[in-house]
């Protein structure tokens, strides 16, 4: 046997890091080319055969491998397809990052012998720089490309997953024919896909945004089906995954048998897979299980503490898309982990997690809506269009009142990227500002109607409407300065809600046109058909206000009138047709007449709360309020949160007051 020969056995039959470390040592000036990969892939395997763990320092190992790299440079023409393909792949594995110098070299000598790679070579290759996170260069990238092309038959399952999950890691968008004829290798050989190479597939052209044919979707479906029980919990969640961005909806039985599996392995996902699992479910449109839903849910309280910002957001945003409504204690450990990690949270998060409570109707702690308007306000240069709509609307849904300066901020930013906006951002921020009270900029409402102007025909039937709605509010029930609106933008706004088909509106949509007619008058006159049709609707809604049962405030209320000899009527409706009063009480005056008081007992969804503490009716409320004094009617609002607050034995006390400071002999 030769000398290399012979140093080449020595190098591979190494029992330990340190007793390769002598060889390289002694003998590292006569390494050729094989001996480097040798030596290379040696610490590789005993690495991986001990977990990880090294017999040397890691001085000495860095050593060692400096040395072998040194050696790469002084031999890389040598090497061959398989040495080259060896030696980046064990460094991958033992996650060494080898100096640029040498990554380059190993590039050139690969150009120079592309043809003679194998599959195995090259799928080894791209998956080596992928884990090692080293973008080659086009030309290299080209060239494995041409390459494969023409050895594509050859591939096995293995290497075609690896190909893919390599391009995708590195964000390379391989060419159409590439791709193409991966497709066809992998309809030939379907059968032999072990469950990760389903699984890195399917998430490899997902994230390129690669769109399979559906025959190739269906016959991995079918594997899948076939193998499912050996599936892990990273499997699971990256195939759900893909299939939801590639907006794939698999059949009823390929997500059964995904449900089935990770009920089996639940106690083994990570906070990623949890959370890649709801969203994609969510995304799908899916509606898993009872038992799923929980399960998941259970596991997630388990491991809360690894969540970090995205899991987070993506998790309780999945839930509120599923309509799910998790526990108390779940809801309540994501916030306190949100608090724990808050500094992390990106734009995107933030909007999505505020959305998300909003739209399961959460009320999250002040603690926790203080730090993400800090959080906020940190980070708002780079909120986007949808970002600042969705936090904006689900501050006005939760009832929250931001500070003023973080209102300003998102102000700030809107002005910023305006022209951006889609019809949805602009009813969605408009309709928050009027249901919050909130009276913008002029700089900022100017912003907005060039906007809806530029796309009011893109606008769907209920942007239309809750653009109306909340523009007449904003007009009518800002305390101070009244706004302006330009004329010409109701006039288009009208204009489209004449041309729509008025069966695609829903009945909430006539009762703010109805509502916005009667703020606006001259301004916005609907034609006779619409505003029929308005006029109706809102007589439901008055109708089933009258027909539903008392509240137990409103009940409350009422026993301190009777006790107090107050005549009322109840759910009395105004002379105009507009309003149905809770309580409208009369009373005798000094002069003996009568005076007529509006008694309002307003809950807690007739409030805005701050992060301080603070409360502030919302912008129905006051525009109830103006309108009843319109109509020469005094209001009393007994407000839910001063209420409870009060002593029982104090209750009547405080109506006697309210009502001698209006006037009223009690």
């Amino acid at each position: 046997m030769s000398a290399a020969r012979i140093l080449t056995s020595r190098i591979v039959k190494a029992q330990s890091d340190g007793a390769l470390a002598d060889i390289v040592k002694q003998h590292v000036g006569e390494f050729n080319a094989i001996h480097v990969s040798a030596a290379v892939s040696t610490i590789a395997k005993l690495t991986a055969r001990r977990r990880g763990t090294r017999t040397l320092s890691k001085s000495k190992r860095d050593s060692v491998l400096d040395a072998l790299e040194r050696r790469v440079l002084a031999r890389v023409d040598d090497f061959k397809p398989q040495t080259l393909a060896n030696t980046v792949w064990a460094w991958a594995t033992m996650r060494h990052q080898p100096s640029a110098r040498v990554l380059a070299a190993l590039e050139r000598r690969m150009l120079a012998c592309v043809d003679d790679f194998n599959p195995q070579h090259l799928a080894n290759t791209v998956w080596a720089w992928a884990t090692m996170r080293h973008k080659p260069s086009a030309r290299a990238l080209a060239a494995l490309e041409r390459r494969m092309l023409a050895c594509v038959d050859d591939f096995n399952s293995q290497h075609l997953a690896n190909t893919v999950w390599a391009w995708a890691t590195m964000r390379h968008k391989p060419s159409a024919d590439a791709l193409a004829a991966l497709e066809r290798r992998m309809l030939a050989c379907v059968d032999d896909f072990i469950p990760q190479a389903l699984a890195n597939t399917v998430w490899a052209w997902a994230t390129m945004g690669h769109q399979p044919s559906p025959d190739v979707l269906a016959a991995l479906e079918r594997r899948m089906l076939a193998c499912v029980e050996d599936f892990i919990p990273q499997a699971l969640a990256n195939t759900v995954w893909a299939w939801a961005t590639m907006r794939h909806q698999p059949t009823a039985d390929a997500l059964a048998a995904l449900e089935r599996r990770m009920l089996a392995c639940v106690d083994d996902f990570d906070s990623q897979a949890l959370a890649n699992t709801v969203w994609a479910w969510a995304t799908m449109r899916h509606q898993p299980s009872a038992d799923a839903l929980a399960a998941l849910e259970r596991r997630m309280l388990a491991c809360v503490e690894d969540f970090n910002s995205q899991p987070l957001a993506n998790t309780i945003w999945a839930w509120a898309t599923m309509r799910h409504q998790p526990s108390a204690d779940a809801l309540a450990a994501l916030e306190r982990r949100m608090l724990a990690c808050v500094d992390d949270f990106k734009p995107q998060e933030l909007a999505n997690t505020v959305w998300a409570w909003a739209t399961m109707r959460h009320q999250p702690s002040a603690q926790v809506l203080a730090a993400l308007e800090r959080r906020m306000l940190a980070c708002v240069d780079d909120f986007k269009p949808q970002n600042l709509a969705n936090t904006v609307w689900a501050w006005a849904t939760m009832g929250h009142k931001p500070s003023a300066h973080a209102l300003a901020a998102l102000e700030s930013r809107m002005l910023a990227c305006v022209d951006d906006f889609k019809p949805q951002n602009v009813a969605n921020t408009v309709w928050a500002w009027a249901t919050m009270g909130h009276k913008p900029s002029a700089h900022a409402l100017a912003a907005l109607e060039r906007r809806m102007l530029a796309c009011v025909d893109d606008f769907k039937p209920q942007h239309l409407a809750n653009t109306v709605w909340a523009v007449a509010m904003l007009m009518n029930n800002i305390e101070g300065d009244k706004i302006t609106i330009d004329q010409d933008v109701l006039d288009r706004l009208l204009h489209q809600l004449e041309a729509t088909e008025f069966s695609t509106l829903e009945e909430q949509a006539f009762q703010q046109i109805f509502q916005a007619h009667h703020l606006l008058g001259d301004r916005f006159k609907p034609s006779v058909a619409l505003l029929d049709q308005a006029r109706e609707a809102w007589a439901k809604q008055l109708a089933s206000i009258s027909s539903s049962s008392q509240s137990s405030l409103e009940k409350i209320v009422a026993a301190c009138l009777d006790r107090l000899g107050i005549a009322y009527d109840v759910e009395a409706l105004t002379e105009d047709g507009m309003h149905r009063i809770d309580m409208l009480a009369r009373g005798r005056t000094d002069d003996g007449g009568e005076r007529l008081i509006a008694i309002e007992c307003d809950g807690p969804t007739h409030f805005f709360q701050a992060s301080d503490g603070t409360y502030r009716i919302d912008g129905s409320t006051y525009a109830r309020n103006c309108g009843l004094r319109k109509l020469g009617l005094d209001v009393l609002c007994v407000a839910w949160h001063e209420w409870i607050r009060l002593p029982k034995d104090e209750r009547d006390a405080y109506f006697i007051r309210e009502l001698q400071e209006r006037g009223i002999v009690v």
